[in-house]
């Protein structure tokens, strides 16, 4: 028995030198080796959403605070969603909790001016994305509506990507089949690590939209090109 491990170990030993080698230099003023290394970077693409879910109940809309939740936008305002979007993250709209977007905001006991309007309501998650691709990435996303018809209002959404001094709005009311829409295409570019975009999400209740549920899924897909 002892002589079969023995035998084992050495077979073991013999096939590890084969396979690595050895080297070894002898002289009178230097002595050098040479290691060789060889080095394998899969290509990978990933993602991570920091959240996953978004539940918009107009019944108790949540007021806005710090660019989420819902805001009024003043009857007769003639900007784009694109516009509505960029002036609630300023601050230019009002919050409110009430659909339809009318109430005493200054307890006058009246409806002054700027009380009524429409309702547009946002929401804000990070995306995080990883590409060690050469050749570059895409990132698009499929918008699906499961649920509901086509009559909700206008929907949206930005995506900022700091690092790469990027922005990208795309609107997809009507568009709601998973045709992708191109958030970012980097071409012969690298990733850094992961790169953080803020996703900016928006449903503006502007009086097109037609009572019932309505179910959504957002798909978000990284691709090397």
């Amino acid at each position: 028995m002892r002589k079969l491990l023995f035998l084992t170990a050495s077979l073991l030993l013999a096939l590890a030198l084969a396979n690595g080698g050895e080297e070894w230099n002898v002289g009178s003023q230097q002595a050098t080796v040479t290691e060789r290394i060889n080095l394998t970077i899969p290509q990978r693409v990933a993602l991570h959403l920091t959240e996953d879910e978004w539940i918009v109940d107009l019944n108790n809309p949540a007021p806005g605070y710090n660019g989420e939740g819902c805001y009024l936008v003043p009857k007769g305002y003639q900007g784009t969603l694109e516009d509505a979007i960029a002036a609630a993250l300023a601050g230019q709209f009002t919050p409110i909790d009430t659909y339809p977007a009318i109430k005493d905001l200054n307890g006058n006991g009246k409806i002054d001016e700027g009380e009524k309007g429409t309702l547009i309501c946002l929401n804000q998650k990070v995306l995080q994305k990883f590409c060690n691709n050469g050749d570059g990435c895409e990132l698009d996303l499929k918008v699906t509506r499961t649920q509901g018809g086509a009559t909700y209002g206008q929907g949206g959404v930005v995506e900022k990507a700091p690092d790469l001094g990027h922005t990208k709005f795309v609107q997809f009311n009507g568009v709601d089949d998973g045709t992708p829409l191109e958030l970012l295409k980097v071409l012969g570019g690298r990733f850094p690590g992961w790169l953080d975009d803020l996703i900016i999400e928006a449903f503006w209740f502007d009086g097109s939209e037609v009572a019932g549920t309505y179910e959504f899924n957002f798909l978000f897909q990284l691709a090397a090109l």
